[in-house]
């Protein structure tokens, strides 16, 4: 008798607590519940540090207007090449259309190289190569005829003496692909890149090819 009333105890008990738990549950879920928030169209952005920022109505996503740059006319180039180092025309369509692709997969210093290294260029300029170094005392090792040619096909002169040695110490240390680059970077040479449509358009007109 007395161990059924103390299970009847013991129920009671577990019964009262249980009700009280269910009953704090639902208070504290009454607590912490929030209505939803209804979606609000804004023009405005919140950033992560809390700057609010404009948004665009209408996004332009068109490239930027950044203008082009002039257009690269290798076939003057071989022309005007032919013009300066050989002093003449190209014979047909054929060289031409072969020095271009030097130009285009090999650059401008190889095109260089190919005319200042040639053998046509070097009996061109044999004559006033020599004459040039017998007015100024030189010799060949001080001013190198590749250095005498080159300003004749970059810069259209002779070259003056100091700047005639100091190209032949940089061929010497470095190659004629580095004297062709240097001249080409020069601001004498950028100058006649200034003129340089005048020159294109007199060499269309001189050359057939």
């Amino acid at each position: 008798m007395k161990t059924q009333n103390l299970k009847l105890r013991y129920l009671f008990v577990l019964s009262i607590l249980f009700a009280l738990f269910f009953t704090v549950s639902c208070e504290k879920e009454e607590d912490t519940f929030e209505p939803p928030v209804e979606a609000v169209e804004t023009t405005e952005n919140l950033d992560d540090t809390g700057k609010i920022y404009p948004l665009l109505d209408r996004p332009d996503f068109r490239p930027p207007n950044i203008p082009q740059p002039p257009a690269f006319d290798a076939h003057c180039v071989v022309r005007l090449a032919y013009l300066s180092y050989l002093r003449r025309c190209p014979e047909n369509a054929q060289v031409v259309n072969g020095w271009i692709q030097v130009l285009l997969t090999q650059g401008f210093d190889d095109l260089a190289k190919g005319f200042i290294t040639s053998n046509e260029a070097s009996v061109k300029w044999n004559s006033q190569y020599h004459s040039y170094l017998s007015r100024n005392n030189l010799n060949s090792v001080e001013v190198h005829k590749f250095i005498y040619i080159a300003y004749r096909g970059l810069l259209l002169r002779e070259p003056d003496v100091n700047g005639g040695k100091g190209w032949t110490n940089v061929f010497y240390d470095r190659g004629i692909r580095a004297v062709a680059n240097g001249i080409g970077n020069s601001a004498e040479f950028r100058r006649r890149l200034n003129n340089i449509q005048t020159e294109c358009n007199n060499a269309a007109n001189q050359c057939t090819y």
